[in-house]
């Protein structure tokens, strides 16, 4: 995919006279994976990471310093490539503000000094990006078609596979045990390739796996291949190496040991059964969390790629798909689980897999109660591809079961009764900014943002519910209770 630094220099974004304000450190040399535009405030959790994200920047200097400082971190959260930001209108104090802010995010920002149509800079880019792609399949699929004519014609010969994929993609190819040892290796040269001298050599590295367990581990290296072409090409290859080695793989002791582990979290075993086994293999002991995976369609790289995603974990079957006890023993457990889910989302992005990360166990022998979560919420949407992290819905779950409740409905009614009274007749949205306010811990100016409202009119609103609740929760010591009925009841409104 184009860098930053390449995308700067197309046309229809040097019209704009772009200036990079602030970078982190190799941020002008990350991929671009799509061109945004958006004047959206609330955008972030709409994106998937790796974006250039335009805006005029009219709403975004309405917001004020910690609005939009608080807007940073969001797009900064989200892995966003870069934020093009119209200047016109804003004063050097504000534009440094808001420099200092994704400097501190480490978020790279970029000052459009020119006005232009952003549907012409979105386009240009994301068509170069679109070719490219393009490209980069054609090639892989002539590696593919080359080894299953190969494969055909003269059976599942490692040696010979990895030559013609080292050929195909000027590369060093090698594979090696599950303990390291070296299987076979290729060398190749693309014709007409030519190696760059000011750069390192690229890498992409992936697991074979067969029947559940990691039978080899596939690395390639090229000096002209693009890490791109590479990855693509991984991918592509861990399926087929896959089943070259099905016939003469056996899982090691280790490997088995592990399987017995994970039938165990399973089957529910009694946690000192399951602590037993787990003193068997070469897992940490200590916190743990599971993970499901459900394949939505044949193919097998989601394998390889839950594989990238957690390269230290127990895997074996679930009903129709995948289950890993993926450990994490060491400093900042719930930290190693948050970047669990983040390898998880990179790793799987466009395959067609749904994957459900459960709650952390502090002690991996109860992880069947982790296994247990993750089942439940992979069942109730098992048709999107996607990764559900458990603990980010608990609160929505325990929302829904509150509404289920009998005596809920009595308590909404009597803490919200005149607020809803009075939506309805005048059509105004008091409960939504009621939950919004106390979702973001009654913090004004990121439920302003959230809202897409002036700070003026937020008080507005939260200055009649508080006439209506019959004073500011803060003060009578109705924050928990007012904070249920109003989750509650935007769910009844269909607006959770």
């Amino acid at each position: 995919m184009p860098t930053l630094a390449s995308a700067l220099r197309f046309q229809s974004l040097l019209e704009a006279d772009p200036v990079v304000r602030t970078a982190p450190e190799g941020g002008l040399d990350r991929g671009i994976r799509w061109v945004h535009s958006s004047e959206v405030l609330a955008i972030a959790p709409l994106l998937r990471g790796g974006e250039v994200l335009l805006t005029g920047g009219t709403a975004l200097l309405a917001l004020g310093d910690a609005g939009r400082k608080e807007y940073v971190e969001s797009l900064a959260a989200r892995d966003v490539a870069a934020l093009a930001v119209e200047t016109t209108g804003w004063d050097a104090a504000a534009l440094e503000a808001l420099a200092e802010a994704a400097a501190h995010a480490g978020l790279t920002l970029v000052e459009l000094r020119r006005v232009v149509r952003f549907v012409d800079v979105a386009e240009e880019i994301n068509s170069a990006i679109v070719n490219r792609q393009a490209r980069i399949q054609s090639v892989v699929d002539g590696i593919s078609r080359r080894i299953a004519e190969h494969i055909a014609t003269r059976g599942p010969e490692l040696p010979a596979i990895l030559r013609l994929a080292a050929d195909g993609l000027d590369a060093r190819v090698r594979l090696t045990g599950h303990d390291g040892s070296l299987h076979e290796a290729g060398d190749g040269k693309a014709e007409g390739a030519q190696p760059d001298p000011g750069s390192p050599p690229r890498s992409a590295e992936t697991a074979i796996a067969v029947g559940g367990y990691v039978a080899a581990r596939l690395v390639i290296e090229s000096d002209s291949a693009d890490d791109d072409l590479l990855s693509s090409a991984a991918n592509r290859l861990s399926e087929v190496l896959a089943l070259a080695l099905a016939q003469s793989f056996h899982p090691s002791a280790d490997q088995v040991a592990e399987g017995r582990l994970v039938q165990a979290v399973l089957d529910g075993a009694p946690r000192t059964a399951v602590g037993r086994l787990w003193a068997g293999t070469a897992l940490a002991p200590g916190p743990a969390c599971v993970v499901l995976a459900l394949p939505l369609g044949p193919a097998t790289a989601h394998e390889a790629a839950l594989r990238r995603a957690a390269p230290q974990a127990a895997a074996g079957t679930w009903g129709r798909g995948r289950i890993l006890l993926v450990p994490l023993a060491g400093a900042d457990p719930l930290g190693r689980r948050g970047g669990l889910v983040r390898a998880l989302s990179e790793s799987t992005r466009a395959m067609p897999v749904r994957c459900a990360v459960g709650p952390l166990v502090w002690d991996g022998t109860g992880a069947h109660e982790s296994f247990t979560e993750a089942r439940d919420l992979l069942d109730e949407a098992a048709e999107q591809p996607g990764i559900v992290d458990v603990s980010a819905q608990f609160g929505h779950r325990v929302d829904r079961h509150l509404e289920a409740a009998a005596f809920v409905p009595v308590h909404v009614r009597s803490a919200l009764g005149r607020v809803q009274d009075w939506d309805r007749r005048h059509g105004t949205p008091l409960v939504e900014t009621l939950a919004r306010w106390l979702d973001f811990g009654c913090n004004a100016t990121a439920t302003a943002a959230r809202l897409h409202i002036e700070r003026q009119t937020l008080h507005k609103r939260l200055s009649k519910s508080f006439e209506l609740l019959g004073g500011d929760p803060r003060t009578t010591g109705e924050v928990f209770a007012l904070h249920v009925a109003v989750r509650v009841a935007l769910l009844e409104a269909g607006l959770a």
